[in-house]
Parts: structure tokens; sequence; C-alpha cells
């Protein structure tokens, strides 16, 4: 009897053990985790137009969970350094290789923060998993150096029909986009009073469509999501597909630097084409965008005329009079300077 008291005891000290250290959820075997064979460390790439229906074949070693299981492997890229906290997926696959085409590997690791016609080094792992209740394996990432050409890059969008532009799905001034491919998608809408919407994943309601799930939920084929503003304004528009989460918050936007002399100079909505806009005497200096009301964003220049969170200062090369114009109606966001 004292046997089997132990063998119990024994059996359910290693579950509880195994709960508490993997956040109470049940794993059984040993793990070996995934390695990337090709790219190697060290692999250099010069992405092209003239190659972009070239491919790049990602291989991996099988991960194992200790149990025969249908693995989804998942590859991903992020700029060296970031600890792929901006990672964006390129592939997915349940075999042990998978070959990703130029044009979709310059889309993404532009997403990922490269600047086009630059050398930059890049950082690629694979992740498999089996469901939710086991912990997702990680290979250790592989770092190469890509160039990517210039083009417009492709993100995922979403739209927003709602009572503020006509419930029109197929607006594509009213989109939210997910900057890094990842289903969370953001957009700065401006809504009229006692606005109510929906979200799409097409120009037109169906197949998927999101409604409110109660407050801050988001449910397919839900309610409408009522803003239940008094007054029309600016609202940046949260929608996170994984979570089944939104939120929307009224937000103002100004300028701020030493050509403002350190002075906040509000911009003004414009209803005609949409776009912030503000006219201000400016000294030789720099500024960069201010946004107030959902996280204190800002924004500075990362390419051209785009612009990227906490980007480089705006150079305003002499004193004068200017126009700035700042245009949130899609991804990525974009400024004009003009006198």
């Amino acid at each position: 009897m004292k046997q089997i008291c132990w063998i119990v005891f024994t059996s359910l000290s290693f579950i509880l053990t195994g709960c508490e250290t993997e956040n109470k959820k049940y794993y059984a075997g040993d793990f070996i985790n995934p390695e990337v064979k090709t790219p190697e460390n060290g692999n250099d790439f010069i992405l092209t137009e003239a190659t972009a229906n070239d491919s790049l074949t990602v291989a991996w070693t099988t991960a194992e969970f200790g149990f025969p299981a249908a693995t989804l492997y998942t590859v991903q890229v992020a700029k060296a350094g970031t600890y792929f906290e901006s990672a964006v997926k390129i592939a997915e696959t349940q075999e042990k290789q998978v070959k990703v085409d130029y044009a979709t590997l310059n889309n993404s690791i532009l997403i990922a923060g490269l600047v086009p016609e630059t050398p930059g080094e890049i950082e690629l792992r694979v992740n498999a998993m089996v469901n939710e209740n086991l912990q997702t394996l990680r290979s250790k990432a592989v770092q190469v150096t890509m160039t990517a050409y210039n083009v417009e890059v492709t993100y995922p969008i979403l739209f927003a029909p709602g009572s503020y532009q006509g419930w029109n799905p197929g607006d594509s001034a009213t989109i939210l986009t997910s900057p890094k491919a990842d289903d969370v998608y953001e957009g700065y809408l401006y809504f009229t009073p006692n606005t109510n919407f929906k979200i799409t994943g097409q120009p037109d309601w169906n197949p998927l469509q999101w409604g409110s799930g109660g407050a801050g939920k988001l449910q397919k084929n839900g309610g409408d999501i009522s803003v239940n503003n008094s007054t029309a304004g600016l609202y940046k528009v949260i929608a996170d597909i994984n979570k089944l989460t939104y939120s929307v918050t009224p937000v103002s936007w100004s300028i701020s630097g030493s050509a403002t002399s350190n002075t906040a100079i509000p911009l003004t909505y414009n209803e005609s084409d949409r776009t912030l806009k503000t006219n201000a005497h400016l000294t030789s200096g720099e500024f960069v965008f201010k946004e107030t009301g959902a996280g204190n964003r800002i924004l500075g220049t990362y390419f051209g005329n785009q612009l990227m969170d906490n980007g480089n200062q705006i150079v305003v090369p002499q004193e004068g009079e200017y126009t700035i114009t700042l245009n949130l109606k899609k991804y990525p966001y974009t400024y004009t300077l003009g006198n």
C-alpha cells in the first residue's frame, strides 16, 4: 500500500511541477528544437526586380515534441538586433523546407525595416507548433545580409465601413493596415458624430466580417461597433485579429522640434483630401510629428517622404513660411514640406 501511495504521489508531483514551470500546461517527452540548415550564417543575398521570380530555399530539421504530431512550421524574418519583436512571417508549412520567391522576401524584409538599396542584417528563424497547449519550439536565429530593391510595399489591410462613410466596404480610403504583417491592424479614421462601423477582410461584406462582441471585443458577424462620439474628430482604431480585440481612441497631431522653437504646432484635419495640415513659420532646424491621445507616438523620416516610428528628424533647410502635410490614409504614412 505504501508503494502504491508513493507512485501516485510521485506522478502527481511530476504533473504539478510540469504545470507550474510551463504556465500550467502539460508537456510530455523530450523536446528538440528545429535547426535551420539553409540559409547559413553569413550568406549574402542581393534582391533585384530582375530576380523577383527566383527563390530562397529555407530548410530545417524536424522538431521533436516527444510524441508523433502534425507540426506546423512558420518561417520568420526580423531586422538583426530586434529580438524578433517585429517579426514578419514569410512562410508556413508542414514540410521541412519551403521556397520563398524573392518578391515576397523583398516585401517582407522591407516591412521588417531594411532600407531599400542598402545592405542590411536580417535574422531568420523557424517556429514549430502542434497546438496552443504545447509550447512553440524555436530554432536559433541565422543571420544573413540582404539588400532589398525599392518597391511599394504591400501590407495586409482590412476595411472599416461605417455610418461615417456611407457603409461602403469598398472605400479604399478608410482602411486599417497591419504594419508588421502580424494581424494587428491600425488606422486613423475621421468619424462623424455618433459613428457606428464594422470591419471586413475584403472590399465587400462577405466572407469575412467582424463587429462588436462586447466592450473592446471583436466577434465574427458581431454587432455595430459604436464610437459614441458627440462631435466629429480623428480617431486611431486598432484591431487585433489574433486576440479579437479592438480600441478606438481620439487623437490629435502636431509638429515640434528645433524648427518650431520646441513649441508644439497643431495640425488640422482637412476633410477635402483627408490629410492633416498646418501653415507655419519655421526656422532652419528639425522637427518630428507627434501624436497625442493614443500612446504619444512620434513619427520621423525613414526613406524619402515616408515616416516611421521614432524615425529621423525632418530637416528644414532654411527659415521661412511652410505648409506641412501629414498623410495618414495608408501605411507607410507620408509627409510633404512645401513653401
